[in-house]
């Protein structure tokens, strides 16, 4: 499990001569299981790619506590953790093949079939230069990367960015079909309807707070209410 505990995380901006704090997060609560889907979701800069990266180490918070299977960040979670970022992240004038030789040797649980799998499901060539492929390719060659180190956790930012609707279609059965019982997803997107089948949770944000939080299946049952619907009523509200 991923407990976020009371997280907050202020940015500074210069705007002019001055410098402007921007509040991130503000006191953030929430958790992640296992053999769950999370879904945060809300509009532009209300913190969900900020959570992401707080979750992944790679940036420092101001308070309160992210613990990993009740650890704080430390060396030995690194192999527990895959963040798929919303930008390219691949090195210059590397074919996918050598991406792969790179992860097989500085990750531990680097899955090589499942790699040659995915790799096949998606019709792409191992010779190929990554920075030669198109922006839906290149989504793909993430997908794969982040799904290979057979993580505990994988964090996928906006992973539909740039891919038109049948791709989409294609990545959430690919998603759905490598994801471990053991596993977690936590995903951020604006694609939301095309999610709704995918998601078990799902936690809304607004200007760095959680607004609120439900189980999909339940909201669908208990309201009869997409996520969609959710989302509408809770930021007609706010």
């Amino acid at each position: 499990m991923i407990e976020i505990k009371n997280v907050s995380k202020t940015y500074k901006r210069m705007q002019g001569l001055k410098v402007k704090k921007i509040d991130a997060l503000k006191n953030v609560s929430f958790s992640i299981e296992k053999g769950k889907i999370t879904a945060l979701l809300g509009i532009n800069g209300v913190g969900k790619s900020t959570i992401l990266k707080a979750i992944a180490g790679l940036i420092k918070i101001d308070s309160g506590d992210i613990l990993i299977d009740g650890e704080k960040m430390n060396k030995n979670i690194y192999n527990k953790l895959a963040f798929v970022p919303d930008v390219e992240s691949h090195f210059s004038n590397t074919t996918i093949k050598e991406s792969f030789e790179f992860m097989e040797i500085f990750y531990p649980r680097w899955n090589k079939e499942k790699s040659k799998e995915m790799m096949d499901i998606f019709k792409l060539n191992e010779n190929e230069l990554i920075d030669n492929l198109s922006k839906g390719n290149i989504a793909r060659v993430k997908l794969i990367l982040g799904f290979c180190q057979d993580p505990d956790y994988i964090l996928l930012d906006e992973p539909f960015t740039g891919i038109d609707l049948f791709k989409r279609e294609e990545f959430i059965g690919v998603i759905a079909q490598y994801m471990k019982e053991n596993q977690a997803i936590i995903i951020t997107t604006h694609e939301i309807v095309e999610i709704e089948s995918l998601v078990d949770e799902v936690v809304i944000l607004d200007e760095g707070k959680v607004i609120t939080s439900f189980n999909a299946e339940d909201l669908r049952e208990r309201e009869g209410k997409s996520i969609l619907d959710k989302m509408r009523e809770v930021y007609k509200n706010e």
